[in-house]
């Protein structure tokens, strides 16, 4: 009975993968469009961000965009540390910056980033709002190539965040999850079934953001991009894609500790409470999966375990190698059965980070 239940769930979880690589198809052969280049608004809500803020400006420096149609506004969340003077410093002379101070308005209903976010987003300029975060570096085609994903059913446009300096092992296996996740994102946007997004390279059209309330409607998430990309998919009126694009890269730096990455997981996995059926699905199997691989020996006999095994590692790698190849990622494949066990083992501790209590520390802060 055990081992019937490990051969299926391994072959559900095949299938799965062949529908998701699909998707990766779909989404991989997004056509871009060719028009007038239309206004955009980049936005970076910052806070305590001082060691990192000026590289993020940096690279912002160099965006290529028509002259009068691209504006980047800065937002320090009200930080403690030097983050404000250093983008005062950084952006003096340079007309296509603003900076905002969230402690220059009231306090509402909205906290935390979305907050910081919704004040940059009413302010803007432009008709599409490109966001990143300050532990981010963009590419100086970024924007313009973001943008030319946009028709005029198109609501959002999620892309792809690459870890920067996988030197170290933990880095490199944290790169690995990084790509997997993300690869199930792309696939799942193709099949019209988005499961995710990440928030340092989100792009929305202004009119889009608006017609579901913006962050005031939206119910508090510690994950917003997340609510965000749910509440437009949802109302029907908007896609939400997620090509894959070399030139549309973010670069961010790896978690530089256990704890931190902790935080990052927890923080991920409550704000992707509530996800729709697909996710509800592959996360059940994921979890089974990881289960039978850590501890399936002790039950199962040789060959079905390795068969389950090879199921799971084969399902994965379908969706995995095409991004690795397109986004010309190097030497990380060789560490992949290690991060099997990486990925097992913190998947199935992170649901019992709900008994260590509801709050999340995020950006010093405590939601």
């Amino acid at each position: 009975m055990i081992e019937t239940v490990a051969i299926i769930s391994g072959a559900v979880f095949l299938i799965l993968h062949i529908i998701f690589f699909i998707g990766y198809l779909r989404s991989s052969g997004l056509k871009q469009v060719t028009e007038i280049k239309p206004t955009v608004s980049v936005i970076v809500a910052a806070r305590n961000e001082e060691k990192v803020i000026r590289a993020c400006i940096d690279s912002l420096k160099k965006l290529k965009y028509t002259s009068g149609k691209l504006e980047i506004i800065l937002v320090n969340d009200q930080s403690t540390d030097r983050t404000s003077e250093i983008m005062i410093t950084e952006t003096s002379g340079i007309s296509r910056f603003k900076i905002i101070n969230t402690g220059d308005y009231s306090e509402s209903v909205i906290k935390g980033k979305p907050r910081a976010l919704d004040i940059a987003i009413k302010q803007a300029g432009g008709d599409y709002i490109l966001m990143t975060d300050a532990d981010c570096t963009v590419n100086e085609n970024w924007a313009e190539e973001t943008v030319k994903y946009f028709t005029r059913k198109t609501g959002m446009v999620c892309g792809f965040t690459k870890i920067l300096s996988a030197n170290s092992l933990f880095a490199k296996l944290q790169s690995i999850d990084w790509i997997y996740l993300q690869s199930l994102a792309v696939c799942s946007c193709g099949i019209k079934l988005p499961l995710s997004c990440i928030g340092n390279n989100l792009s929305v059209r202004k009119d889009a953001y608006f017609s579901v309330g913006g962050y005031e409607k939206i119910k508090f998430s510690v994950t917003e991009d997340l609510a965000l990309m749910r509440d437009i998919n949802k109302g029907k009126n908007f896609d939400v894609i997620y090509p894959v694009n070399a030139e549309c890269l973010v670069v961010t730096a790896e978690c530089g500790s256990i704890k931190e990455l902790y935080n990052q997981k927890k923080r991920w996995f409550r704000g992707g409470t509530g996800i729709n059926y697909l996710g509800f699905i592959l996360g059940t199997e994921l979890y089974i999966l990881n289960f039978i691989f850590l501890t399936g020996l002790f039950y199962l006999s040789p060959i079905v375990y390795f068969s389950v095994l090879l199921m799971k590692m084969v399902s994965e790698l379908l969706i995995i190698i095409p991004v690795y190849r397109r986004f010309r990622y190097k030497g990380l494949l060789k560490y992949y059965l290690l991060f099997e066990f990486y990925f097992a083992v913190y998947g199935l501790l992170l649901p019992l980070s709900f008994l260590t209590g509801k709050s999340i520390n995020w950006k010093d802060r405590r939601h």
